[in-house]
């Protein structure tokens, strides 16, 4: 392992008696006890994807299935890593390629800036083999389906050590390289029929994240998300998926999060739902879709709604085209042209909140 890898290596306390599923837990329900750091990441923090380190100071990926039966078909798949970062997080995301033309994505993200987050990146190159645990709910409790161990050429690990290394310094030239081109583009230049499209709203409970990060930090929580699945959609093994095109519509509102509590609502909306990109048949198959897939992950995700954007008083701000990133501006123009289509589209409304906008200062 590299010089520089070592002297950025921190010591971190090793969970003590943390054990590793195996082949006695195979088929079993996780004791509650012994693997109670699982059943929190869950339970509690709401995450389907993680890296766990173990009391031997090994990093292993944990992923829990919606269910048994949609691990079946994933038995047999090919898995590979591919890697790339985000200001001073490190990522690696582990496809699972069952069908090419369907394969899942999971990014695991670390925070570099962290001890903890550091020494699991570090330590995740200098292991041989990789361990990934498939689980899946059951009404019992946690189920260990299956285990599998991987391994990524020297090739791959110098790829992966860069961007590692990059995180660390926090290097903006390597980032501008990594990152997917992009572009600032005026709203008039949208083409009016994507402004009715009907789309995906994953909504976020907005006041839990200003409480736990404070408004900046928050808003980088959900936008380096989207920044984040936006590059896996660029690299996607599935053609199609490449080529897609999308926008992401950002909007707040007053609502109640999953426990019936009166909050701040953040919104982020994908037009159009890209269901025949992502072979999705039903809704319990977004994980197909990397948006939805980092932007689930995060703590205070709360629901998922069929909606059309337009209709909210949404704008939206980024656009992928071609594989081109774009920064969509909104002066006074533009609104009043989404203004103009919110008006046709709605004419019953009796209310145009892109007209009040007009009213605010651009």
């Amino acid at each position: 392992m590299r010089k520089e890898l070592q002297d950025m290596k921190p010591a971190v306390a090793l969970p003590d008696g943390r054990l590793s599923p195996d082949e006695a837990t195979m088929g079993h329900i996780l004791d509650p006890q012994m693997f109670a750091d699982i059943y929190e990441q869950f339970d509690e923090e709401g995450q389907t994807y993680f890296p766990r380190l173990t009391d031997t100071g090994d990093v292993e990926a944990v992923i829990v299935h919606d269910d048994i039966d949609s691990f079946g078909d994933l038995a047999e798949a090919d898995v590979y890593i591919d890697f790339t970062r985000h200001k001073q997080t490190w990522i690696a995301v582990l496809w699972i390629v069952d069908d090419p033309d369907h394969p899942l994505g999971f990014p695991f993200s670390f925070s570099v800036e962290e001890d903890t987050g550091r020494y699991l990146a570090i330590r995740l190159l200098e292991q041989d083999i990789i361990w990934v645990h498939h689980l899946a709910p059951t009404d019992e409790g946690i189920m260990h389906i299956y285990s599998e161990s991987i391994s990524f050429p020297d090739e791959e690990k110098d790829d992966a050590i860069q961007h590692l290394l990059a995180a660390y310094r926090n290097d903006p030239q390597t980032e501008a390289e990594e990152e997917v081109p992009a572009r600032i583009v005026s709203g008039n230049t949208i083409d009016s029929a994507r402004f009715v499209d009907k789309g995906l709203t994953f909504y976020f409970d907005y006041s839990a994240l200003l409480r736990r990060f404070g408004e900046e930090a928050a808003q980088e929580q959900v936008m380096g998300a989207v920044y984040r699945a936006l590059w896996m959609m660029r690299r996607h093994p599935n053609p199609q998926a490449r080529a897609a095109e999308l926008y992401i519509w950002v909007g707040e509102g007053n609502g109640q999060n999953r426990a019936g509590e009166d909050t701040h609502l953040l919104g982020i909306t994908m037009t159009p739902q890209l269901l025949d990109v992502y072979q999705i048949v039903n809704m319990s198959e977004l994980d197909a879709n990397p948006l939805a897939t980092m932007l689930m992950s995060i703590t205070e995700y709360q629901m998922l709604e069929e909606e059309e954007p337009l209709a909210l008083g949404y704008l939206p701000i980024i656009g992928y085209v071609n594989g081109e990133l774009l920064h969509i501006d909104w002066d006074k123009a533009a609104v009043e042209r989404i203004a103009s289509v919110y008006d046709t589209a709605y004419p019953q409304a009796g209310f145009n909140p892109y007209r009040d906008m007009l009213e605010e200062e651009l």
